[in-house]
């Protein structure tokens, strides 16, 4: 009987102290939490959080992924606030050598940490902005105290898609001239293609705004007739092919192909437009492309 009683009260001490800062309750005197501790109450308190990895989009770069592990682990074990935490949620000791698969793991934690869950000092809290669930998912703004309470400021509906889409200052065409893309709302109107690539004056009606992290890469692709557009690699052209599959050479709206590469961008977003009519085209600096909104 005793040795029964003893398994149960182990394992409630196993419950109650696995998950690091899931399980902890927010404080009710002046102990504050660190930084690193309030973001991973936020990821346990908002579940499937969505964010951009960089090493996995816009092409899966395993390898790379775990050499930018190993470069950037000596950063992260320096950071006093960050790596105590990250070693607690994962139930890791402190020691002096990691495994490259550990160290991976960490990696990745400090990737969800910093670009999942962005914070701004607000006085004597800090402001967040979560994007939850990929697809038809949310977008959560709050505030978080030093104590770990949080309060939910706005939560509405969000569609939360990896960067398929157009950087800031494309001109898209219109009846009434080329509008940067971001510019565009509902109701604007621009020129759209039928079926049979006849143009016709179209209605916006839907816009997205898809933030990107730091280091993002886009891809500027050159025509033989001087057009160039950049955008995100997986954005389709008027056949449902994506621009990183395209190579110099190709045939695109009438010409070739002369130049791809992938080239940074810092426009902190990327946008798309749906026009009105069956095909969901329009033209990007003069480009035929078709909007990612409408095969969601």
């Amino acid at each position: 009987m005793k040795s029964k009683l003893l398994m149960g009260i182990i394992l409630i001490l196993i419950v109650v102290t696995s998950g690091g800062a899931c399980t902890r309750e927010p404080s009710t005197t002046p102990i504050s939490y660190s930084l690193t501790e309030l973001r991973y109450r936020l990821i346990c308190n908002f579940d499937d959080l969505f964010y951009v990895d960089p090493d996995l989009w816009p092409i899966v770069r395993e390898e790379q992924e775990k050499q930018s592990a190993l470069e950037q682990f000596p950063v992260i074990k320096a950071d006093t606030d960050e790596f105590p935490a990250i070693l607690d949620y994962l139930g890791m000791s402190n020691k002096a050598e990691y495994t490259n698969e550990e160290m991976l793991l960490i990696y990745r934690q400090h990737k969800k940490l910093t670009l999942g869950v962005p914070m701004t000092p607000s006085g004597d809290m800090y402001r967040f902005i979560l994007r939850i669930k990929e697809g038809d998912g949310e977008q959560i703004e709050g505030t978080i105290t030093s104590t770990g309470k949080i309060k939910v400021l706005k939560r509405e509906p969000s569609v939360n898609i990896y960067p398929i889409c157009l950087t800031q200052g494309t001109l898209i065409d219109a009846p009434g001239g080329p509008v940067p893309v971001e510019q565009l709302q509902q109701g604007m109107a621009v020129w759209t293609f039928d079926t049979s690539g006849k143009r016709t004056a179209a209605s916006v009606i839907k816009t997205s705004v898809t933030p990107v992290p730091s280091g993002y890469e886009v891809v500027r692709l050159v025509l033989s007739d001087g057009r160039t557009v950049n955008a995100s690699g997986g954005h389709p052209t008027s056949d449902g092919r994506a621009l990183r599959d395209y190579e110099v050479g190709y045939t695109l709206d009438g010409a070739f192909v002369v130049e791809i590469e992938y080239v940074p961008y810092d426009g902190g977003a990327t946008y798309d437009l749906l026009p009105s009519g069956p095909t969901g085209l329009y033209r990007a600096n003069g480009i035929l492309l078709k909007s990612t909104l409408a095969v969601q």
